[in-house]
């Protein structure tokens, strides 16, 4: 199924404002509707509309609109895992990814950068200084050569310091030499030509959280004999162990990679019967792997790499799938989405934009198709992911959540439609004059195409600084001021009277400054007028939270300026040895706090399992790794039953 553009022919809607909305007329508090829990909207009858009045867009636009040229295309089945839709993709090439490359020769000729202390609580670094390094500097090597830098770690007071490096290059070791000191030796290539990083963490000999985090910057140039560089074998990029379910197709997308700059061949050695490989659509260079496995047990697959300049020179991986059964992923008791009807609340996750290009995409289906009434884009629907660059738009990822959320009768949440993170460089570089056009414009493509499909908006996210709770300092305050949070609330109430608009912000489930900014926020907000319906708590929360009075005072402030409370992005990271029950705790109670005020109507988790998490080396969510329920899972079905 292709989704549908609203009503309002597209080029048309992207010019005129007023083409599929009020234009520049000022909705009246009317059209600002009740949410799913029945409270009276923010700005009843007979208060005054907001004072911003919008100005209709550029004919033409600043940056060029979507174009039929845009539309995603029908992807071939064997490319994915899914089997209830049609999935699409983008109809270009992909755009080419340009290497972040973080430091450049200004900074390598600045000299080693300065070491970041990490001071714990506690400590007095007038009577305990911070460990470092001694006789370190920045290295300057040609392709081909080996690099060898000696880490010798000092502490002030005279004792040795331990130390550990952040990531190591490709390729490289950090080795022991058994007298306090160890070495980095990293043979360079092609593939590592310009200023790379590498960190060395040195560790406090008393205090192990008392830390200096020392760079060096290691200058690779191009040689003038590239022939001189010795040719090696080339690999597949890592891929990780997955657990799948018996039946299940898998996909896995194989990249070839060799460090001497050049792209091998792939092949598949000895494969089960169903394996095929096949040629990426956008780019020939990758490979995707499918297999359907048959038999229960560990599946490995041999991929062999081939040499572009010497066929016979060749690399060979594995890869492991683990097969399980069905039955053991079946779960027991009502499905969250059900039980939380009992609590009054619309519970849901965040979903990943790919789940359906990994080998587990089964598997993850399954659980998200069956547990969630309200689903959130966990990543593109973000400006970087949309519109990379401009009148360059990537719709594909977000067509194919959206037709899943419909097929699986899932409301939706936008997310975000202002942010000061996940912007391409573009939007970055421009010119400060020209910042609230590019956001209206956004703002506008965005919810013309999926606006009839959505239900709530996060417009503005994370607009405090995280430290005081003041505005913070983004692009978007550069250009507009405080300003701009009215005008992008405007512009999506004119193109939507009938969502939800929400502000969305982090650190604000306890009591401080941050909350306190939030709340200062609120207040001048409303006495602007401006349109919006809840606030969004995020909740990046730890096993040890416990905070809950705070909690509840402060979703209970939201609820009396007449506003609904969404918690939108609810994890719980194990920390400081805590074990799964101090988890299913933290996560209970929060429930519990939702579910006990009438105006909190949305509950929402950041994903649902540790594999896919940001936060996955903190195990913070209701699944492991392995798709396998966690105590936090059955706590949150009986927390959302009211129970």
């Amino acid at each position: 199924m292709t989704l549908i553009p609203r009503t309002c022919a597209a080029v048309v809607s992207l010019i005129l404002l007023s083409a599929c909305s009020s234009g520049g007329d000022e909705p009246d508090g009317t059209q600002n509707p009740s949410g799913p829990s029945g409270n009276p909207p923010i700005n009843p009858p007979g208060n005054p509309a907001p004072l911003i009045s919008l100005s209709l867009l550029p004919n033409p636009p600043l940056t060029e609109a979507p174009s039929t040229n845009d539309e995603p295309i029908p992807q071939a089945p064997e490319l994915n895992t899914i089997t209830s839709f049609q999935v699409v993709r983008e109809p270009s090439p992909r755009v080419p990814l340009v290497p972040v490359q973080e430091f450049t020769e200004a900074d390598f000729a600045l000299g080693l950068p300065d070491a970041v202390i990490t001071l714990p609580d506690g400590v007095d670094p007038t009577q305990n200084g911070a460990p470092y390094f001694e006789d370190l500097e920045n290295v300057r090597v040609t392709a081909g050569d080996l690099v060898e830098i000696q880490f010798i770690p000092e502490d002030p007071e005279g004792e040795l310091p331990g130390m550990f490096p952040q990531e190591l290059p490709e390729g490289a070791t950090f080795d022991d030499n058994f007298d306090g000191t160890k070495t980095l030796r990293w043979q360079t290539y092609q593939a590592d030509i310009g200023v790379n990083e590498f960190t060395v963490v040195a560790v406090d000999p008393e205090v192990t959280d008392y830390r200096s985090s020392q760079s060096v910057l290691i200058a690779v140039d191009a040689p003038t004999d590239p022939s001189a560089i010795p040719n090696v074998a080339p690999s597949i990029e890592p891929v990780t162990e997955y657990t799948v379910r018996l039946g299940d197709p898998a996909v896995i997308l194989l990249d070839g990679f060799d460090r001497n700059g050049t792209t091998p061949s792939v092949e598949l050695v000895n494969p089960p019967a169903s394996a095929t490989l096949t040629p990426d659509e956008r780019d020939p260079n990758l490979q995707w792997l499918r297999v359907v496995p048959d038999e229960l047990g560990v599946l490995t697959i041999n991929v062999l790499t081939r040499d572009a300049l010497d066929p016979q020179l060749t690399g060979l991986d594995q890869l492991t799938l683990n097969v399980r059964a069905v039955a053991d992923f079946e779960r027991s008791g009502e499905r969250l989405r059900d039980a939380a009807n009992n609590g009054g609340v619309l519970f849901g996750s965040a979903l990943s934009p790919v789940f359906y290009l990994q080998a587990d995409g089964g598997l993850y289906e399954d659980f998200a198709s069956t547990e969630f009434a309200i689903m959130t884009p966990e990543s593109s629907m973000k400006w970087s992911s949309i519109n990379p660059l401009p009148g360059l738009f990537e719709f594909a990822d977000m067509d194919n959540l959206m037709q899943f959320a419909q097929l699986h009768d899932m409301s939706v949440r936008g997310h975000p439609l202002v942010w000061h993170r996940s912007l391409p460089t573009w939007v970055d570089e421009t010119n400060v004059a020209d910042r609230e056009v590019h956001m209206r414009e956004f703002i506008t493509r965005v919810m013309n195409r999926y606006g009839d499909k959505v239900e709530y908006w996060d417009v503005v996210n994370e607009p405090l600084n995280d430290a005081n709770g003041n505005m913070r300092e983004s692009i978007w305050f550069e250009a507009m001021g405080e300003n701009y949070i009215d005008i992008a609330f405007q512009q999506a109430r004119e193109l939507d009277p009938s969502a939800t608009l929400v502000l969305n912000e982090f650190d604000v489930g306890f009591a401080g400054p941050k909350y306190d900014g939030l709340l200062a926020l609120i207040d001048r907000m409303q006495e602007r007028n401006v349109p919006f319906d809840a606030v969004g708590f995020q909740m990046h929360v730890f096993s040890s939270f416990d905070q809950f009075d705070d909690l509840a005072a402060n979703m209970a402030a939201i609820a009396e300026r007449g506003l609904d409370v969404h918690i939108t992005e609810l994890d719980v990271a194990l920390v400081d040895g805590d074990d799964e029950s101090k988890q299913a705790r933290v996560y209970s109670q929060v429930v519990e706090l939702c579910i006990g005020q009438p105006r909190c109507t949305v509950l929402q988790t950041w994903g649902f399992t540790d594999r896919y998490s940001f936060r996955k080396f903190s195990e913070p969510l209701y699944l492991n790794q392995d798709f396998e329920e966690k105590a936090a899972y059955g706590a949150l079905q009986e927390s959302l039953s009211g129970n």
